[in-house]
Formats: structure tokens, C-alpha cells, sequence
């Protein structure tokens, strides 16, 4: 009989443990986005970061993502964030380039980085510290290097463009430093549209052309099927950079762990982003060199000048900066500068499997 009792005590106890209800989270935040949900960006960058952290923190943590639009406009995110009506954002600081020209070195701008080179200085280089007192100091919050996208298509156009006399008057929807070197440097018409605008602008010819992410990133959304040129290199986004974000005083207001995992989360966000849009690079590129599109590469000529162009520009906004009492974009540029002319310089040593 005693048996028999220890035996049905057992049986309860494990079902009040199936039973019981789950341990709520010691912090639960939500967060606005720049993607639309269940899109492919928003699934590796902005649900890859949030399954991350519930994960490493044992739901501790709960962070819910919503679509662009849903919480903030996806152009408004940082200001969201700042007056705490939003919990946490993932956006891009290309958005931010018109305020504080320094965050082209940390949203990817012409002549700059790409995703190898940028990840060894953020990591190695002294790039993370340089960037988190930037988004401390100048805007209060914590910010976490999250995403890292491929090269990208220099754009999904209705014209070609090979020579510098073709982006005299290219209407082309871009954001960030290259809107500005297009405009200023080569008679270009540069348009800054959201997500959302984009396909349909493209489709009925309000726009030349589109440059919007990587060959992956850019599969699903069909730009392909409505413009028949596929303009490379992407010479004018070697990589692109992305960020989640949230006050300072709520990020330091969490137990050491926590912030520990938040950071560990992000880290490990940059690496799956980037693997997985490189992988459907690949596809990506199998779709369009079958399909009706027509792959234009521009001169190596106009090219080269672009990357000048960016790099140019980049010395005189640092300039421009330091006479105005804001040292801080040249300090930052003579780390990226260094690191980056290094990297050249040296890596030679490196075998890519190009033809």
C-alpha cells in the first residue's frame, strides 16, 4: 500500500510539473522593425535575434518583432526608441547618414569595407568599442551590431549602366552616403523611398532603378520580373551593416548575464545573416542568369571612380565634422581607414574560388 501511494505521488507530481504554468519572463520588450514579418530578412535578422536571446537566457528574456510599420514607421525607429515608445529596434544607420555622416562607416558606403574586412575590425580592430560609445554618447542608447548582409546589386534597373554619362539623371532608390555621392558627383537623381514603396515605384517606371539588398535578399521581392537589367558590381554597398538598439539605461539596468547574452545573441546574428545570404546568393544569381534579365557590369573605369567618389566624400563630411567641434567621425574614420588600407595591403594571402 505504501508502495502503491509513493507510486501515485510520483504520477501527481509529474503532472502538476506538465501542467504548470510556464515561468513568466523577467523582461518582455517589443520591437519595430524595417521588414515586413515573415519576409526572409525579417525571419534571419530580426526572429533569428529575438529566438536567440529567449534561447540563451533560459525566457528570461522575450522579445516579440513586429513588421515595419506595425509600431514605428520604419524611417522613425531610432526616435522611437529614444522617447520609449518603442522597446528595443532593428533598423539601418544609412537612415541616419543625413544627421551624423559617421554612420556611413557603419551601414556600408562606396570604397568601404566589405563583410570579411568589416567583421575583423569590428570584432578585432576596435570597431565595437568605437561604435558603441557612438550610439551612447550621441544618441543614448546601446547598440548591437546585428546583421550583416552581402555585397549588393548595384541595381534592378530599366536602363543599363556601364559608363559614368549613364547615372547623369538615373533616378535610383537608394539611401545612405551613395544617395549623396550620387547626386553630388555624378548628376544622379537619387530617390530614398521605404520597403514598402519600392516594388511599386520600380514597376511602373516612376524610378529607373533599385538597389535594395544582396541577390538572396532581393529574390523574393521580384524586383527581377519588373526590370529587365541586373547592374554589377555593387560597388556602392560592399556590405551592408544593420542594428538593434534600445536605451542605454534599460540595457545597463540588466544583470551582467543578460547583457552578456544580448551581445552573445548579436554576435552570433551577424555570422547566421551572413551565412545564410550568401547561401541564397547563390541561388539568387542560378534564377536571374536563367530567367529574361540581362546582367550588365559596369566599367572597371566608373567603378574605380566610385569608389574614390565614397571615399572622398567620407574625408570631407570627417573634415566638415572637425571644423563644426565634432571630432568623433574622424577619429572613427582613421580606425576604418587603417584597418581597412591594411587589409589590402595584405590580403593577397587569401584564396577566393572566382573564376
Amino acid at each position: 500500500m505504501k508502495r502503491i501511494s509513493r507510486q501515485l505521488q510520483a504520477a501527481l507530481g509529474a503532472l502538476a510539473f506538465l501542467f504548470a504554468p510556464a515561468h513568466a519572463a523577467e523582461y518582455e520588450w517589443k520591437m519595430a522593425t524595417i521588414a515586413p514579418e515573415n519576409s526572409f530578412v525579417f525571419d534571419i535578422f530580426a526572429k533569428g535575434f529575438t529566438e536567440r536571446v529567449e534561447e540563451y537566457s533560459g525566457g528570461r528574456i522575450k522579445i516579440t518583432a513586429y513588421g515595419a510599420g506595425v509600431l514605428a514607421h520604419p524611417f522613425k525607429i531610432y526616435e522611437a526608441v529614444q522617447d520609449g515608445t518603442v522597446d528595443i529596434g532593428w533598423s539601418y544607420a544609412g537612415f541616419l547618414v543625413n544627421a551624423d555622416p559617421t554612420n556611413a562607416m557603419f551601414s556600408g558606403f562606396p570604397g568601404g569595407m566589405g563583410p570579411e574586412p568589416f567583421m575583423h575590425w569590428y570584432y578585432m580592430g576596435g570597431g565595437q568599442q568605437l561604435y558603441e560609445n557612438l550610439r551612447r554618447e550621441k544618441m543614448g542608447l546601446q547598440g548591437f551590431y546585428t546583421g550583416q548582409g552581402t555585397t549588393e546589386i548595384f541595381a534592378h534597373s530599366h536602363k543599363p549602366i556601364r559608363t559614368r554619362e549613364d547615372l547623369k539623371g538615373y533616378k535610383h532608390r537608394t539611401t545612405g552616403a551613395w544617395a549623396a555621392i550620387l547626386k553630388d558627383h555624378f548628376d544622379g537623381a537619387p530617390t530614398v523611398t521605404e520597403f514598402g514603396e519600392i516594388y511599386g515605384m520600380l514597376q511602373r517606371k516612376a524610378i529607373d532603378g533599385v538597389e535594395y539588398a544582396g541577390p538572396g535578399g532581393n529574390l523574393a521581392l521580384g524586383y527581377h520580373d519588373v526590370a529587365k537589367y541586373i547592374i554589377l558590381p555593387g560597388v556602392h554597398q560592399p556590405g551592408t551593416m544593420t542594428e538593434m538598439f534600445m536605451k542605454a539605461e534599460t540595457f545597463d539596468a540588466l544583470p551582467p548575464d543578460l547583457q552578456h547574452i544580448m551581445k552573445e545573441a548579436a554576435k552570433m546574428t551577424v555570422f547566421n545573416t551572413y551565412l545564410a545570404l550568401g547561401n541564397q546568393d547563390q541561388e539568387a544569381m542560378e534564377v536571374y542568369r536563367s530567367g529574361n534579365n540581362e546582367i550588365v557590369m559596369m566599367e572597371p573605369e566608373l567603378v574605380a571612380e566610385i569608389k574614390a567618389a565614397g571615399r572622398d566624400w567620407i574625408e570631407a563630411e570627417a573634415a566638415k565634422m572637425t571644423d563644426e567641434g565634432k571630432p568623433w567621425m574622424a577619429e572613427i574614420w582613421a580606425s576604418y581607414k587603417a584597418y581597412q588600407d591594411t587589409w589590402a595591403k595584405n590580403a593577397f594571402t587569401r584564396t577566393w574560388d572566382v573564376e
